[in-house]
């Protein structure tokens, strides 16, 4: 025997398919985000702290959380840099500010496009309670949404 035959005779068997019963719980891989993150939109102008005069306007925040956010620059940025955040956000009329360590800066497009992720540094109480509040509002719009 030979070729296709040789499989039709031969005692393979299927493989197993697991099916969790109904109500079980999967072992899905554990949340390694210590906070909440929400995708939206807001104006916001960056710079890096040791040149304050160049200044950069970005309208494309990825997500932001108590611990961080990833922007989208049009510059990379060095691992460690820190930048200076101004965030205009639609719950107080002045800006916010933030201040940043560069965790990483993804090119994303050519020399144009970099996805830069930060962590928080220092954040006065008022930015807590600013940055509380833009996640408490679009994490219960999203959920809302879903319903």
């Amino acid at each position: 025997m030979n070729g296709v035959q040789e499989v039709v005779s031969s005692k393979l068997t299927a493989p197993t398919i697991y099916k969790p019963k109904s109500g079980a719980i999967m072992n899905l891989p554990e949340e390694r985000r210590r906070y909440k993150r929400i995708e939206k939109h807001f104006m916001l102008t960056y710079y890096a702290q040791e040149d304050p005069q160049h200044r950069y306007d970005a309208s494309q925040l990825k997500n932001i959380s108590l611990g961080g956010m990833c922007l989208i620059t049009s510059l990379p940025f060095g691992q460690s840099t820190v930048l200076n955040i101004e965030l205009k956000t639609p719950f107080q009329s002045e800006l916010t500010h933030l201040v940043g360590v560069v965790l990483g800066s993804q090119e994303k497009i050519k020399d144009i496009i970099y996805e830069t992720h930060l962590e928080f540094l220092d954040l006065s109480e008022d930015a807590k309670q600013i940055l509380a509040q833009i996640v408490s509002h679009f994490d219960k719009e999203e959920s809302e949404s879903h319903e």
